[in-house]
């Protein structure tokens, strides 16, 4: 018995020399641990890449837009990140883009998922490219008084027109291209089985006369540009 009193008393003795230490400890109330989070390496985020053929410009809509062909598919990309618009129609561009939200203007602002460029670049000159370094002269045109195009349009077209007589087959044109010939086109509207075009006549000057080389009808609905077939009074899709 005498014993179990002295162990007894140490396991108080020991208890209370516990309790004294806890308070002696210093607190710190109100104050929340913070927590050290390790630096995350900062990572280059290069985007998806593509290689595609440029087609257009379009400044038109709420957002500025490039549109090319990828293979055989058209594709269109958000271009707000440069101003510069110095591609030509059938150039070979690297585009790096992201996908990207944008706010359908509206009633209702709709967001939806786009492809936003990044970064584009040439990595080769396309038809036209090539048709400016070894033809140098502007391709001049005129219209009836009766038409009233705006400037826009007109500069829309010259590219049209451009991008035809750089890839077209037609052994005069390319003639007069070699030549330096001088090359004219006249512009007019034209009704065809109940739908409206723009009629195009590409001509040369011989011996001061204007002889057309090549009639074209184009669609500004669908931006389609089509040769007329003179024997067979029919349209040809120009996609060269």
């Amino acid at each position: 018995m005498k014993n179990l009193s002295i162990i007894l008393f140490v396991l108080r003795l020991a208890a209370c020399h516990s309790g004294k230490e806890e308070k002696l400890k210093p607190t710190v109330e109100g104050r929340a641990e913070k927590k050290v989070e390790p630096k995350k390496a900062a990572g280059r985020q290069t985007g998806n890449r593509t290689i595609a053929e440029f087609l257009a410009y379009n400044d038109d809509g709420d957002y500025p837009l490039l549109s090319a062909r990828r293979k055989n598919e058209l594709v269109s990309f958000i271009n707000d990140s440069s101003d510069e618009r110095r591609l030509l129609r059938g150039d070979l561009i690297e585009v790096v883009w992201k996908t990207d939200t944008i706010y359908i203007a509206g009633d209702s602002e709709r967001a939806e998922q786009a492809q936003k460029i990044v970064s584009v670049k040439k990595i080769a000159d396309g038809k036209v490219s090539r048709f400016r370094k070894t033809y140098r002269k502007p391709l001049k045109y005129h219209w009836g008084k009766q038409e009233n195009y705006a400037k826009s349009f007109l500069d829309k077209l010259y590219l049209v027109v451009e991008y035809y007589v750089a890839g077209s087959a037609n052994q005069l044109l390319q003639s007069m291209i070699k030549n330096g010939k001088e090359i004219n086109y006249s512009i007019e509207n034209q009704t065809r089985e109940a739908k409206e075009y723009v009629l195009i006549g590409i001509s040369g000057i011989s011996e001061h006369h204007i002889n057309t080389i090549q009639w074209l009808y184009y669609d500004t609905d669908t931006d389609k540009l089509y040769e007329y077939d003179l024997p067979k009074d029919s349209l040809i899709e120009f996609n060269r």
